[in-house]
Parts: structure tokens; C-alpha cells; sequence
């Protein structure tokens, strides 16, 4: 080293000025400063590093003269003018510098760290001066802040209003300053001046707060630190902004590696801000390290826009970036620590790929809609749904070209993990779940986790691409699937000709005494099929004056059968769901007295049910009977009964009905080896034979295809009679696509025996989003096509159908049923919680029992699962107060209360589930006023409610996905608010009893319901009101309203109601109220498919504008629905129709022309009782199938016989 080198390393050496020489006197102070002057360049970063340690240690030799000498050094040294607006910010930078202690903190050293790399530049800056200023500007306000909080410590702290005069003149020098800087440079003036301006009166408003004791010193200190960071990371927002956008200073680091830098950012001041008052001592470390990133991105900025780029500058940037990279890394390792976590353990397998496009129609849903919830990462979702694209797309390709890849699978289920969380994240931000700074963390990781993914499948289709000229291995392929059509309901006999006419017989047979005849056989032997083919044939029909149906199964409630039975009585009312049970069974024993009888118990476990029920039976010795199913021998159970055992197909009588279900005719002569293979294999069992056809039915008919499956058989099945038809039915489900898995898992979760209304769960399928929208069908009119598929495969089957031949209600085999719960469970679809349970095994299971109301489990049970299902008492379901913080699903079925009206308070719903899309609480009484925070619930897109209510809270439309919406009323109406037309996503609306529309005060917003299919019931009357709400629906397919007679009773006024408007309309339902209308024209909507009309008096005349309906293919006139003695039918008229029903009308004589009603196929007549006869020339019409003749004449009766003796043949004729 030579002289002067050594000389100038002594003179800045803190241990030889404090030993050598005596530093505070002014001739040595001036003589090192002019030395310091002389030798050292002042544009050198290392000669203000030596500069600033020499003043810290004469600041620390003589303390408190750390602005003297901040003062004297920028004067003398670097000759600035102490007139020169910026030199009061540089000086109070430098003094904070030279006052920092040895010791600093974290946070003190990254801001002097930060104040020593911009000093140097002030000596050399020459463009970009102005900038500079701003930052210096900036830094000033970072200082006073940080030295408020060294004083917060003190007794100082806020004790001069003074103290805030420095933050006034920085806000002043920048207000001039602005006013002077070119054009490109004022708009970063003005942003700059409005963040100190906004600092300045907050801490001018701190400082009177506090001398008013209206916050604590520790709120203050809290104050003033968020606002110091605030002020720290939107500075380091801007720079890094201006980083990304100067693309040639930055090709050393790549544009994602500078976009992780701002997404950093963002994350920590949104961590801060959603944390300003939770700031507390344990938070202090991850908070300073916060701050230390965000300085160490703005001096990084500094380097970038001024210092002249050099290889020793390039160097160190890209040093000090990959630094900051790792230092963000650690900071968000440390955040994810304390963020919520999803559990992926729990993420259904079923339905996999459907439901990737139902998050890509949802999220661009959300997109569209673009609520203010996701306005801090909507670039992000944004993002996502490109990504998700593009991936879904290309990784679908590679699959399809290589579905047995296990590498491509498990990325493939990894994709559909990700997908999930993505789906669980967004919805979270949408609700308003979580912090902010959660989100954004958790959906960068997300970004990152598909971008990982992307690159992991191009480089598997690249290797594959690579491998194409490779030879390949022969493989046999599993069997593909057909394209299947919707088919029609297939309703092939599978029980055996002997076995239907031995039971009927017995049935029939001349005993006068009550006698019970049991069916008896295992699961799947076409028990219960056998018992409905019997139930409805003609010979039965004729024989018995009442027939009732009820499903008693393993689990049962005797008020549920006794409710069943009832229900058969179409002369009962709904009082009846008021009784008791002891009423109840009063009500049945009266309803059969000196009737015959006959009562199907269906799937009977044992004696109990019978003995429960058997007071109710009255024995008139008229020959009435009880036919019962079971799987066990009832004599057993000490049950007198005449038992019929039913026995398996013989291997003949199987393939003849494997054939009959997939050929309809005679199988192929290659199949017919292989064929009757796998009928032998079923064992004999009906269930397991028209479940094997419903899956050869869609195969291909060739003769690899069904050897394939004929050896999945036998690598399933063990030589007993019970293991072959589960494993036929799980072999059939496997063969089922995506989308038919979770629709069939999805019915196997409704009650067991009973019917399940078609309606209701393909508008629960709609909602789940298992049915994918499509340009050519309906999504109503899709999901049936999947229930007919089903029904074809036998895994469904019919137990009602509606007058238009369409599916009303279906069923499952208990056997399918348990494979559906069982395969729920293994792939996380859904649960089903029953009283078996926990915690509802403790319950207390007598209603009014002595701890019921009073007993809160300790611990309410948490769910997972994505769908939850409840079978249970309504005040087990309350008192229990369950959660699921991931569930999407929540249908309540109650099982039997005796007070079932009793209102409830299930209010904790919209706490403990808050992502629910699918609530049907339609079975339990909610009380007087809808449940609160119900309209918080925004990703609901089915509700379905019930109790007496009276009006609907304006609220509801904050659900803004909701799809089917369904209030059970217990009152007479219930009024609907003006806010219901801005619900523009409802397709089906349904009030039970009476609804009203409000139609004052609509907001801006409202619009026509132009989604909605679906409408009842509305009231309307003849007016302008009417014809509003009517042009607003004007997609309206299916509509049952009540029509009331106007206020206004002028001729004018009172007449039938206008619906030519509804021009989609194919199914309306009309009650009448009001005095008889004035004569008038009739309109209806000329696509009219069905039509009901009730008590509207109309004179017979005006029928023929229903017989001109083109499309009508159903008519029912019931309670006085046309009034008068006699109608005359006109020629030409309802040639389309299909089903005519005649119920409580005074109609007497009913004349018809030579070809009536050419296509109809059934005549139902109920309370006619004036009807003289039906007209001779029904015995012409070539398609009737079916008259029923109810509390009609004896008149009446002899006509229809005189016409099933003339008539075709196979017309059915059931009189009661």
C-alpha cells in the first residue's frame, strides 16, 4: 500500500481518530475534510460509505451533532447551498444515517442501506434529476416517520405539534417543485405530492387525537408504523412497475422473474394493510422483513435508472436480484405458514374432466359479471382461465392419444387437484373469505403450480413425439361405448310368466277372509318388480276397489306409511300431513272400512312393520289383501302369511331375457357363444342380467368387445348367488361415462324405497354443474337425455310417468343403491349422515324426550366432503349445528317428526357454510322471516326453502347465480320483491301456494327474466300489470298460475287472461278465483303442449279455441272448468291430443263427430256424476289404450263397457 493510501485508510479509521488524535477540535475537523475533499472522487459510492462511517463516529464521540455535521459536510464538502429547496431532505438524510446506532434493528439498517446507495447519486445525477428529487422527497418522509417511532419510546413522543412543520415543508417544496417539471414528469409530481399530502394531515390528525386521549400511545405507534409501510411499498410498487416496462435494462433477469418481484409486493402490503391494527410484537420480525424487501427492490431501481450500466454494474444487479428473489421466497415460506390450507384429501374423483368445464364457464362467469370482490386479482383470475385453457386442451389430447400413460394420468389427476384449490380460492375471494394477502399468495402459487404442470406435459408429449416411429406393443383395448341415443323406456317383463299368474291367483281367488301373501327371494330376484307388474295389472285393478303401495325397507317410520297409503285416496286432502299418528291410523282404518282392499308393504325385514300397521286394516271379510316382499322367510318372524318363494332364472330363461333386453329380437350368430356365457354368469338373478344388458345394449356388437367383458366377469365374480350381481353392477357403473357417474351416485343418495321426483333432481344436477350447456339442447332437455340413458342401462327404473309419457318419478334397486352410497364414499363424491352417525347416535331418539332440547353435542362435527346429505330428525339436524368450511352441497331430508310444522332457527347455515351452491332445506319449517345471511350465500345456484313466510327480503338478489329458487309456503301468499328482476340467472321459480310480485320501486337494474323456464305460482288478474310481468317472461316454458278476478269488475276487465305473449310456453296450469267471467275472446299461446283449467265456469261454446291448439297433447278440465249441460264436439279439433281428463264438471251429455280425437290414448273421468255417457264413437279411436271411470253414474259406467265390448282390442277399462 503506498503513503497516501495508508494515509487516507488512517485518517477514516474510527480507532486511531478516537486514540490519536482529537477530532473535535475545528482545525482538525476542517483539515480531514479538505483531505477527504481532495483525495476521494465524491460520485464514489465507497467514499460516502467511508465518509458516513467518519461522521458516525464523531457523532458518537460527541453526540447529538448529527445534523451540524450533516450540515458542514454537504456545504462544505460537496458545495451545496443550503438555499436549495432539496438541501434540508439531503441533510436530514444524512443526519439520520450518521445518528443510526451500532446496534440498529433490521428495519433501521435496510433504510439507511437504502438512504447510502441514493446519496452517491445526487453528486452525479445530471437526467433524471427530477425523479431523484421526488425519491429523496419520499425518503424524507420515511425518516420523520421512523424517527416519530425512536420517540415513541421516549417522553418526547408527540409532545410538540412542531415536530410535523418538516413533513409541511417537504409537501411544499414538492407542490412548487411539481409546477416546474417537464410534461412526461408531472403526473409522478402530483402522485407523489398527494401520498405526503395525505401523510401529513394524518399525522397532524394523530397528534390532536392523542393530546385528546381518544387513542392510546400504542394505537399511535401502530398508526404511524402502517403508514410508514404504506408509504415504503407503494414506492416499490411504482419502481418495480417501471422495472417491468423498461424491457432492454432488464434482459439479464427475464419479465417473470420482475413480475414475481411486483406480485411480492403486492402480497406483502396487502398483508400489512388487511393487518394495520393487528400489527402486534410477534408480527414485528416478518413486518421488518417486509420492509427490508421492499427497500432493497427500490435500490435496485436506482442502480437501474441511475447508474451508468457496466460490467461490474451488471454483475452486481443480477446479485442483488437473485437475493431479493431468494429473501421473497423465504418471506412467503413464512406466510403460508399462517395462511388456511385446503385439503385436498377430500377432493371428489368422480366427474373429473365435467367439472374442469364447469370452472371454465364459472370463472368466466365471474369475469363477465366482474364483482368488486376480485378487483385486487382479477389480473390474476384473468390469467388463471388462459392458463386452465390452454392445459385442459392440450393435456385432454395427449390422454386421449395415450389414456394408459401413468405418467400423463397422474399429471392429469394433479391437474384436477389444482383445478379444485383454484375453484375453492376463487370462490373464497368471491365471498370475502380471508385475508387478502391470502388470496393473492395463494393464487400466485397456484399460477406458478399450472404454469409447472404446462411445462411437465409439453415435455411428456415432446418425449412421445420423439417415441411415435417406435414400435409399438398390441394391447387389448377396453370396450368402447357407442354413441348412445335417448331411448325409449324399456319396460321388458323380467319376471316370470308363472310366477305373475300364481301370484295373482292367489290374490284373486274366491277367500273371503283378510289374507297376506308374501313374495320371498334375495336381492335382485325381481321381487318387487313381480309385485308391481302385479299390482298393476287389469285383472287386479278390476278385482280390488282400493289399492295403495308403500315401501317399508329396513329403516322406516310408521307415520311415513301410513301417510303413503293415505296419499292413495285422491278424496283426502293435505290436511292430513297435520295429524297425528294415532289419527292417521284412525283416518286409514275409516278410508278402507267395507272396501276391498289391497295394500303391497314393499321390502319387509321383519314382523314389526306389520304389527305397527295392523289395527289400521279392517277385516270385512270382503276379500281384501295384504301382498308383502321380503328377503327373509316372514313365518320366521311369527307372521302368518301364504308365501311364495320366488326361484333364479334357469341359464335358458336368462339369455332369453338378456337377449329380449339388448337385441329385442335374435342375437348374432358370433355372439351367441359368449353371449349366453354371460348370462350364465349372472347367476339367475334378474337385477344382474338387465344390468349386464344395459351395459352390452351401448357396447360394440362385436365379438372382442364382449369376450372382454365376459373375462372382467369372471375375474370378478365367486360361485355364489349374492357376489355376481354386485359386481355385474359395479362392472356396469366402471362402463359408465363421467358425466352418467355422478348423476347416478347423485340419485343413490336420495331415500331409500321411495320415488324420487325427476324434476327436482335434474334441477340439483343442473346446479352441480354435471350438465355442461350446449348450443343444440336445453339444459333441462340434456339431463333428461342422461336420466333416459340411465333408465336404458336398468340402473334406473320407472315408477311414475306423467300424463305426457314422460319420466314423473324413478327409483334404484336397494342393491344399486348401496353400490352408490359405497362408491360416494371411496371417490370423496358425497356423505350421507344418518342417525347411525356421529354425534347423532347420542340423541335422544323419542321427540319431546327429557335432554332433547336442551343437548348441544360438546363438539360440533366438522365436514369435509363436498356434498353432504342428512336423513334426520329436523331437531337433531339444528341442535347439532354442523359445518363444512369446503361443502358445496347441503340437501336436508327430515325423517318423521310429530311436529313437523314446528319453525326452526337455522340461521348458523350461512355461518358454517359459506360456499354452499346447492341448499335444499324444503322439509323443514324456517319459521316466520327468511333466515338471515342466506343472502350471503352468493354462490348459491339452488335454494329451496320452507315455512310462513309471507314475503321474500329484497335481499335475494344478491344471489346472482341462483338458478332454481323454491319456497314451500305455509301461508296463503307470499310476496316476492322488486329485486326478483334482477335475477336474471333463475330458470325455475316456485312458489307452492299464492305468489305475488311487487312491482314498486324496481331498481335501475331490473330486467326480464329472460333465463326463466319455469314459473308457479303467480297470481295475476286482467290489467297492465299482468301484461308487464308477462312481457318479461317471455322464454317461458312451463308456467301454473292463479288467476283472479279483477278489482275492476267492467265487462273490460274481467276477462280471461291474455297469454299469446308467452310464445315458448308449452305447459300451463290455471286456477280460476272470482265470480264467472264475461264472454270473451280466448288466447293461449299457440306452442301449447298441455293444458289445465280449473273453476272457470267458461260455457262450452269457447272450447273450440283449445281444439284449434295445434301441439296440444294434453287437456285437463277440472272443478267447473267449463260449465254447462252439453258438449258438442266439433270435427277437426285436438287432433293431436293424447290425454283428455273430465274431473268435477256438470257436463250431462257429450256428443262427438264421426272421428273424435284421433290420436288420444287415454280417458280419465273423475266426479261426472251428471255425464250420461261417453260418446259410442271412442270406440273408434285407433290408439285408445286406457279409460278410468271415477265417481261416475251407473250410466257412465255401462257406456264405457258398451265401448271396451265394441272397442279395439287391449283397451283398459278401470272403474272405481
Amino acid at each position: 500500500m503506498d503513503e497516501t493510501s495508508a494515509q487516507s485508510s488512517k485518517a477514516l479509521d474510527p480507532l486511531y481518530l478516537q486514540h490519536e488524535i482529537d477530532p473535535t477540535t475545528p482545525e482538525v475537523l476542517e483539515s480531514n475534510l479538505i483531505f477527504l475533499q481532495h483525495e476521494i472522487d465524491p460520485k464514489n459510492p465507497q467514499f460516502w460509505e467511508l465518509t458516513l462511517n467518519f461522521l458516525t463516529s464523531l457523532n458518537k464521540i460527541s453526540p447529538g451533532r448529527n445534523e451540524a455535521l450533516a450540515d458542514y459536510f454537504l456545504c462544505s464538502l460537496l458545495n451545496w447551498e443550503q438555499g436549495h429547496g432539496i438541501f434540508p431532505m439531503l441533510k436530514s438524510l444524512v443526519a439520520f444515517v450518521i445518528n443510526e446506532p451500532e446496534e440498529s434493528s433490521e428495519d433501521m439498517q435496510s433504510l439507511s442501506e437504502e438512504i447510502k446507495v441514493l446519496l452517491p447519486l445526487t453528486a452525479s445525477i445530471s437526467a433524471n434529476v427530477e425523479e431523484l428529487y421526488l425519491f429523496i422527497c419520499l425518503l424524507k418522509v420515511e425518516v420523520f416517520l421512523k424517527e416519530q417511532l425512536i420517540l415513541s419510546s421516549s417522553s418526547t413522543f408527540m409532545k410538540e405539534k412542531s415536530q410535523t412543520k418538516d413533513l409541511r415543508e417537504v409537501l411544499n417544496f414538492v407542490g412548487n417543485f411539481t409546477m416546474y417539471l417537464p410534461q412526461a414528469k408531472i403526473e409522478d409530481g402530483e402522485e407523489t405530492f398527494a401520498t405526503i399530502q395525505e401523510k401529513t394531515e394524518k399525522v397532524e390528525n394523530l397528534y390532536q387525537s392523542f393530546h385528546a386521549n381518544l387513542i392510546t400511545e400504542e394505537e399511535a405507534r401502530s398508526l404511524l408504523y402502517a403508514w410508514l409501510l404504506e408509504v415504503v411499498f407503494t414506492k416499490a410498487e411504482t419502481v418495480a412497475s417501471q422495472l417491468l416496462q423498461n424491457g432492454a435494462s432488464l434482459m439479464a433477469f427475464g419479465e417473470f422473474q420482475i413480475e414475481t418481484v411486483n406480485q411480492g409486493l403486492e402480497l406483502f402490503e396487502a398483508f400489512i394493510g388487511n393487518r394495520l391494527k393487528e400489527i402486534t410484537t410477534d408480527m414485528n420480525s416478518i413486518v421488518i422483513q417486509f420492509e427490508a424487501a421492499a427497500r432493497r427492490v427500490t435500490s435496485l431501481f436506482y442502480s437501474f435508472v441511475f447508474e451508468q450500466t457496466t460490467e461490474v454494474i451488471i454483475q452486481k444487479r443480477i446479485i442483488l436480484f437473485s437475493n431479493l428473489l431468494h429473501k421473497m421466497e423465504l418471506i412467503k415460506s413464512e406466510l403460508r405458514e399462517m395462511s388456511t390450507h385446503f385439503h385436498k384429501s377430500h377432493i371428489p374423483k368422480t366427474y373429473r374432466t365435467g367439472f374442469l368445464d364447469s370452472l371454465l364457464y364459472n370463472i368466466k362467469e365471474l369475469h363477465q359479471r366482474d364483482p368488486k370482490s376480485i378487483a385486487l386479482v382479477k389480473h390474476h383470475i384473468e390469467e388463471m382461465l388462459l392458463d386452465l385453457e390452454s392445459l385442459k386442451l392440450s393435456l385432454m389430447n395427449i390422454l386421449q392419444q395415450d389414456s394408459q400413460d401413468p405418467d400423463l394420468k397422474d399429471l392429469g389427476a394433479h391437474f384436477i387437484d389444482v383445478a379444485y384449490e383454484a375453484e375453492y380460492v376463487i370462490d373464497l375471494i368471491e365471498v370475502g373469505i380471508g385475508a387478502h394477502w391470502q388470496h393473492q399468495l395463494w393464487i400466485t402459487d397456484l399460477l406458478q403450480e399450472i404454469k409447472s404442470i404446462k411445462t411437465k406435459a409439453s415435455q411428456i408429449f415432446e418425449g412421445k413425439t420423439c417415441d411415435a416411429r417406435a414400435p409399438k406393443v398390441t394391447k387389448i383395448s377396453s370396450p368402447r361405448l357407442m354413441q348412445a341415443r335417448t331411448p325409449k323406456i324399456d319396460e321388458t317383463v323380467v319376471c316370470l310368466g308363472d310366477q305373475m299368474k300364481d301370484t295373482i291367483d292367489r290374490l284373486t281367488r274366491r277367500s273371503l277372509e283378510l289374507d297376506i301373501i308374501s313374495i320371498i327371494g334375495m336381492p335382485g330376484i325381481g321381487k318387487t318388480t313381480l309385485a308391481r307388474k302385479v299390482y298393476n295389472d287389469l285383472r287386479v285393478e278390476r278385482c280390488f276397489y282400493f289399492r295403495a303401495w308403500c315401501s317399508v325397507s329396513q329403516e322406516y317410520h310408521k307415520r311415513d306409511l301410513l301417510l303413503e297409503i293415505l296419499s292413495n285416496d285422491t278424496g283426502l286432502k293435505d290436511g292430513i300431513h297435520q295429524m297425528n299418528d294415532e289419527d292417521l291410523e284412525m283416518k286409514l282404518y275409516q278410508c278402507l272400512k267395507n272396501r276391498k282392499y289391497l295394500i303391497v308393504m314393499d321390502d319387509v325385514w321383519d314382523a314389526t312393520a306389520w304389527r305397527e300397521l295392523q289395527r289400521a286394516f279392517p277385516n270385512d271379510k270382503n276379500g281384501s289383501r295384504i301382498l308383502m316382499t321380503s328377503r327373509v322367510s316372514l313365518e320366521e318372524a311369527e307372521l302368518k302369511t301364504n308365501p311364495y318363494s320366488l326361484r333364479p332364472f334357469s341359464n335358458d330363461e336368462s339369455w332369453k331375457l338378456l337377449q329380449m333386453k339388448i337385441f329385442h329380437g335374435d342375437c348374432p350368430e358370433e355372439l351367441l357363444e359368449v353371449g349366453k356365457e354371460i348370462a350364465e354368469k349372472c347367476k339367475g338373478l334378474p337385477l344382474a342380467i338387465v344390468a349386464i344388458a344395459g351395459l352390452l345394449e351401448r357396447a360394440e356388437k362385436k365379438l372382442k368387445v364382449w369376450k372382454t367383458i365376459a373375462e372382467s366377469l369372471s375375474s370378478r365374480i365367486v360361485d355364489d348367488r349374492q357376489t355376481p350381481c354386485m359386481e355385474i353392477l359395479l362392472l356396469s357403473y366402471e362402463h359408465l361415462p363421467d358425466h352418467l357417474k355422478a348423476c347416478f351416485l347423485y340419485i343413490g343418495a336420495f331415500l331409500e324405497d321411495r320415488d324420487i321426483p325427476v324434476r327436482k333432481f335434474i334441477r340439483l344436477w343442473i346446479a352441480e354443474g354435471f350438465i355442461q350447456k350446449s348450443k343444440l339442447e336445453g339444459l333441462e332437455d340434456l339431463a333428461e337425455d342422461y336420466l333416459m340413458d340411465l333408465i336404458g342401462r336398468s340402473l334406473v327404473t320407472v315408477s311414475r310417468k306423467r300424463t305426457t309419457g314422460q319420466v314423473k318419478a324413478c327409483r334404484i334397486h336397494d342393491l344399486l343403491r348401496q353400490m352408490c352410497l359405497s362408491k360416494a364414499k371411496e371417490e370423496n363424491f358425497l356423505q350421507l349422515i344418518t342417525r347411525y352417525d356421529e354425534p347423532y347416535t347420542v340423541f335422544d331418539d323419542v321427540d319431546g324426550g327429557s335432554d332433547f332440547y336442551e343437548y348441544r353435542p360438546p363438539n360440533p362435527v366438522t365436514y369435509e366432503k363436498h356434498r353432504l346429505f342428512f336423513n334426520l330428525k329436523r331437531k337433531h339436524f339444528v341442535n347439532s349445528s354442523p359445518s363444512g368450511p369446503q361443502t358445496r352441497s347441503l340437501i336436508f331430508f327430515a325423517t318423521t317428526d310429530t311436529n313437523p310444522r314446528r319453525p326452526y332457527d337455522i340461521s348458523f347455515i350461512s355461518h358454517h357454510f359459506k360456499l354452499l351452491r346447492v341448499l335444499d332445506l324444503e322439509s323443514i319449517n324456517i319459521g316466520m322471516s327468511f333466515p338471515k345471511g342466506i343472502e350471503l350465500l352468493i354462490q348459491l345456484r339452488y335454494l329451496a326453502v320452507s315455512g310462513d313466510l309471507e314475503s321474500i327480503p329484497p335481499s335475494i338478489a344478491n344471489l346472482w347465480k341462483l338458478e332454481t329458487f323454491i319456497v314451500k309456503g305455509l301461508t296463503d301468499k307470499i310476496l316476492l320483491p322488486s329485486t326478483i328482476w334482477c335475477m336474471t340467472s333463475l330458470r325455475h321459480l316456485h312458489v307452492n301456494n299464492q305468489l305475488v310480485f311487487d312491482l314498486e320501486d324496481e331498481p335501475e337494474n331490473s330486467s326480464a327474466l329472460a333465463n326463466l323456464v319455469t314459473l308457479s305460482s303467480p297470481s295475476f288478474s286482467y290489467g297492465k300489470d299482468t301484461e308487464k310481468i308477462l312481457s318479461r317472461l317471455s322464454n317461458l316454458c312451463k308456467l301454473k298460475c292463479i288467476f283472479k278476478e279483477s278489482w275492476d269488475s267492467s265487462e273490460n276487465c274481467n276477462q280471461f287472461p291474455g297469454l299469446e305473449l308467452l310464445t315458448e310456453l308449452e305447459s300451463l296450469k290455471i286456477f280460476y278465483l272470482g265470480k264467472a267471467l264475461h264472454p270473451g275472446e280466448l288466447s293461449f299461446p299457440v306452442n301449447l303442449k298441455k293444458l289445465t283449467l280449473s273453476n272457470f265456469r267458461l260455457p262450452w261454446d269457447r272450447i273450440s279455441a283449445i281444439g284449434g291448439l295445434e301441439q296440444l297433447e294434453v287437456l285437463n278440465l277440472v272443478s267447473r272448468a267449463f260449465e254447462g249441460s252439453e258438449w258438442e264436439m266439433n270435427e277437426g279439433e285436438f287432433l293431436k291430443l293424447k290425454f283428455l281428463k273430465l274431473d268435477s264438471l256438470n257436463i250431462a251429455r257429450w256428443t262427438a263427430s264421426a272421428e273424435p280425437l284421433p290420436n288420444l290414448e287415454h280417458l280419465a273421468l273423475r266426479n261426472c256424476k251428471d255425464l250420461e255417457e261417453v260418446p259410442f264413437e271412442f270406440a273408434d279411436i285407433p290408439n285408445l289404450q286406457k279409460i278410468e271411470v271415477q265417481f261416475c253414474g251407473q250410466s257412465t259406467e255401462e257406456s264405457v263397457r258398451k265401448i271396451e265390448e265394441e272397442g279395439i282390442e287391449g283397451l283398459k277399462i278401470v272403474i272405481h
